[in-house]
């Protein structure tokens, strides 16, 4: 890594930790703000929206514990490091945000059939909108920083800020139409919202599932990679690239042919060369193991 991209990657780590900090103190605040409104506005929606916040908190937290870790040096007990922290921390992130939205679902469902009147105050609409506000500025600097780090867990953060400000404009729009003489819609847009963050928490699920069972990157990151590889001088063929990722960072495997009249030193040469270049086309790109087969071998 250059010196300038070193400067860039401290300064967006430094970023990022502030982000989840903010993050951190802003959903407690949130939550607190939100449950207490909400059961005193009389709105359902708030409520679950509160609830989104509560498990933002953990997020928060175990988004710092996951980043902390993930940036230890590989050791003796963990020769390939500690990257998948960030996939433990995504997974557990994601089980908190469906255990939080259970409740509400069944609790919406009780609250329709049996036809209670329910006139949110419209205190809950500011809260609504300063909710909104706040976790978009979140989801902005923790989705740069995720974007920039690379990092699991920062973007599985980023997603759930999303999710909060699609639940806050909800909430909003629900005290409006409800003030109108709709009174089912307020928990009618709590479920809506539950079954959002459901959607959200199981593909924040899967990803982290993905991470921890070293799922194969996308073909077109591994055409690109061999398009690279292919470009070194001496490569003639590759035979295979598997590509995973392992927290922040990206692990390759390759295996190419070679002339088989070319010296060993030569090989070497070649083979350092191809992890030069791969470095150099994607600077997240870490571990690279080079299998240098002679053209024609089995």
């Amino acid at each position: 890594m250059s010196p300038k991209h070193e400067k860039s990657h401290a300064k967006c780590e430094e970023c990022a930790r502030k982000t989840i900090l903010i993050g951190l103190v802003a959903n407690m605040f949130l939550a607190a703000f939100k449950l207490f409104i909400g059961f005193l506005g009389r709105s359902r929606a708030l409520i679950g929206s509160g609830l989104c916040n509560l498990s933002d908190i953990t997020s928060s937290i175990v988004v710092i514990i996951g980043v902390k870790f993930s940036k230890k040096p590989a050791d003796d007990r963990y020769p390939y490091g500690y990257g998948k922290v960030e996939f433990v921390a995504q997974f557990v992130t994601s089980l908190f945000m469906i255990l939080g939205t259970v409740a509400l679902i069944a609790s919406s469902f009780f609250v329709i059939a049996k036809r209670v009147i329910v006139v949110p105050h419209l205190v809950v609409l500011f809260t609504a909108v300063l909710s909104a506000v706040v976790n978009a500025l979140i989801y902005k600097f923790a989705h740069c920083g995720g974007e920039e780090l690379n990092s699991p867990a920062l973007k599985a953060h980023a997603e759930h800020n999303k999710i909060d400000v699609i639940s806050s404009i909800l909430v909003a729009a629900g005290v409006i139409v409800v003030r109108q003489g709709l009174h089912w819609v307020d928990p009618v847009i709590a479920i809506f919202e539950c079954l959002h963050v459901l959607h959200g928490s199981v593909v924040i699920l899967i990803d982290g599932v993905k991470g921890v069972m070293d799922t194969s990157l996308p073909d077109d990151y591994i055409e690109k990679v061999e398009e690279t590889v292919n470009e070194v001088d001496g490569v003639k063929k590759v035979r295979h690239v598997r590509a995973r990722q392992s927290g922040r960072y990206i692990v390759l495997d390759i295996a190419l042919e070679t002339d088989p009249d070319i010296s060993i030193a030569r090989s070497k040469k070649i083979s350092q060369t191809v992890k030069a270049a791969l470095r150099g086309a994607d600077r997240y790109v870490g571990s690279v193991t080079v299998q240098v087969v002679p053209a024609g071998a089995k």
